[in-house]
């Protein structure tokens, strides 16, 4: 199986700490970076044997810091030449073309505990096709969430940051397994017919969920909790996972 980390952002929000070095490879106050424990997750999974990870921004330093690691992995980088004008779906794109086996997609200011690779694959090894979506659920959402309306069935309806807080009832994790050959064909294709529309050059990859799901392809979903998992976007979120990092919750 494949690991897709999305790494090709400038971090704009995280300035002036991003000035000079790429969001995933902020040391995290023990050494370590985000980018090295997602890949150290996925050399202790007990499936992925393959991590791509699409740059753009200081692509050179990311290229560095990995190649010791692709000693115990096998390690593609895919670069986004496109990094600066657009959004992750077009960093997406550019991979496409790997997208011929089993594979995960996660965003890659994603920080996780070192069990959730392997849950939400052997979830999704239940089923011989599956796009799987990680989610958990949360007491409040805010604005930045990438909330998750379900329908009537309890399927998924929607995925976006502007849903309102209120008629939320999921997070997005932005972690993401596509499993069967069926699930793949379906998935690439639509992420290709996306990009053949404009509009879709600064939107988030996630909106290939939404699309499938108005083509009505049901979008499975598993759930972790809140606390097995954070996200690294803005100034307080960074002294949060040091301080989780240091009392080794995650």
């Amino acid at each position: 199986m494949k690991l897709f980390i999305l790494a090709a952002g400038v971090g704009s929000r995280l300035f002036p700490m991003t000035k000079n070095t790429p969001k995933s490879l902020l040391d995290l106050g023990d050494g370590t970076t985000l980018l090295e424990r997602q890949i150290e997750n996925a050399i202790h999974s007990k499936y992925i044997d393959e991590v791509i990870i699409i740059t753009g921004y200081k692509t050179e330093q990311i290229e560095a810091k990995v190649k010791d690691l692709g000693k115990q992995i096998k390690i593609t980088i895919v670069y986004n030449p496109f990094y600066d004008v657009s959004n992750n779906l077009i960093s997406l794109w550019c991979a496409h073309h790997l997208m011929n086996e089993d594979f995960i997609i996660t965003n890659g200011d994603n920080i996780y505990k070192d069990t959730v690779y392997d849950t939400i694959i052997t979830e999704a090894l239940k089923k011989a096709n599956t796009i799987q979506i990680t989610l958990d659920y949360k007491e409040h959402y805010d604005d930045d969430d990438m909330k998750i309306t379900f329908d009537e069935n309890g399927y998924i309806s929607r995925i976006h940051k502007d849903i309102p807080t209120e008629n939320a009832k999921a997070e997005s994790v932005g972690l993401v397994i596509v499993k069967g050959s069926k699930s793949q064909r379906i998935f690439v294709d639509q992420l290709l017919s996306l990009i053949k529309d404009k509009e879709y050059i600064n939107k988030f990859w996630l909106e290939i969920f939404n699309a499938l799901i108005q083509n009505h392809i049901t979008i499975d979903h598993v759930e972790i909790d809140k606390d097995d998992w954070r996200e690294m976007d803005f100034h307080p979120d960074m002294e949060i996972i040091k301080q989780e990092m240091l009392k080794k919750l995650i």
